[in-house]
């Protein structure tokens, strides 16, 4: 089996799940799947449904970056692709020369204001060289609603608050803080910071994201992404908390292209824990879901064999219970996607 169909994990499981599944509503003893998804989904809410942090995405213009735009594929449409698109993208900055010493804006931007410029196409510029506001080592962008389909401001233009990125660069590392405002409120506070050496590049992003607009719950992180170069492995460590839960996604991915291995070790906890962890390479697939540290389900597959999915002492699984371990497979896979889009505002301007 080519390492391109083996390596989508999450979304050939949940598939498997649901072919053995249907409406039975029996759960996984010890378990609660809907508390479950209702917890998660209000974290991811945060992201997804939070319009003012999606407006975020028409930053993504050619004519305000300091560098040639890198595009931060960090979430494609299969979410088990996810961690060799940012593996790739990471191995593509790593190639770049360092920017703090040169800053990461153009120096004649700074402190100035950006606003959608609806003529010729439409695109974020200077319009206004004397509007007030904007950090003295960064800039400011005006947000609107967005288009989901072209990620522009959808016209008529509607404003929905303003981004202030800041340079925090150092002689160590590129860093840009990110200040996301809805009129008195603030809906994000996160600092984004890049380190070069001859050997590793990493990622790393730490403080918060709100739904202001729907008094959702705070989300606050730590994230990070280590990229080796000698062998480009990539080790993953992303920690969130909402709600009373937290959430721990640890993922590595090593090997060449054709021989990848993914590593995959990711929980909630939340009046007790839910856990997917396992090991998926070309020729064999090996996860273990774990509620409370119990193993509770094994799902495995060799070469191009039919999956098989067992329970405790190789019980079949019912299809109440298959379904539950989809819901908690779904609900991670977009936990991790929402999480990786922290990052892409500072890509933009990272060279």
């Amino acid at each position: 089996m080519s390492s391109s169909k083996r390596l989508i994990a999450i979304p050939v499981l949940a598939l498997a799940l649901y072919a053995g599944a249907c409406k039975d509503s029996t759960s996984p003893s010890g378990a609660d799947p809907a508390a479950m998804a209702t917890t998660v989904t209000s974290l991811n809410a945060a992201f997804a449904q939070n319009a003012v942090f999606q407006s975020l995405m028409a930053l993504n213009d050619p004519a305000v970056l300091a560098a040639p735009a890198v595009l931060p594929q960090l979430v494609p449409a299969a979410p088990g692709a996810t961690r060799a698109a940012q593996r790739d993208l990471l191995l593509r900055l790593a190639g770049r020369a360092p920017t703090a010493a040169l800053g990461l804006f153009y120096q004649n931007t700074l402190g100035k204001t950006y606003q959608w410029d609806t003529a010729n196409g439409g695109h974020y510029r200077i319009t206004d060289s004397t509007l007030a506001g904007a950090p003295a080592q960064g800039i400011r962008f005006i947000l609107y609603q967005v288009d989901s389909a072209t990620q522009s401001p959808r016209l008529p233009l509607t404003t929905t608050g303003y981004v202030d990125l800041t340079d925090v660069s150092n002689a160590a590392s590129n860093g840009i803080h990110l200040l996301l405002r809805v009129g008195q409120q603030t809906a994000a506070d996160y600092t984004v910071t890049e380190v070069k050496t001859t050997s590793s590049m990493s990622l790393a992003a730490t403080g918060y994201v709100q739904d202001v607009v729907t008094s959702g719950p705070q989300v606050t992180f730590n994230l990070s992404h280590v990229l080796t170069l000698a062998d480009s492995s990539l080790s993953t460590n992303y920690q969130a908390s909402a709600g009373g839960a937290t959430v721990t996604m640890r993922t590595s991915y090593v090997g060449s292209v054709g021989n990848e291995s993914e590593s995959v070790d990711w929980m909630l906890q939340k009046n007790g824990s839910i856990e997917v962890a396992g090991v998926n390479t070309p020729d064999s697939t090996n996860f273990q879901f774990k509620l409370n540290g119990t193993s509770f389900a094994t799902v495995r597959q060799v070469g191009n064999g039919q999956e098989t999915i067992t329970g405790p002492g190789g019980r079949s699984l019912t299809a109440g219970e298959l379904l539950s371990l989809v819901t908690i497979l779904e609900e991670f896979a977009q936990v991790y996607a929402n999480l990786s889009l922290v990052f892409l505002p500072a890509l933009l301007f990272f060279a």
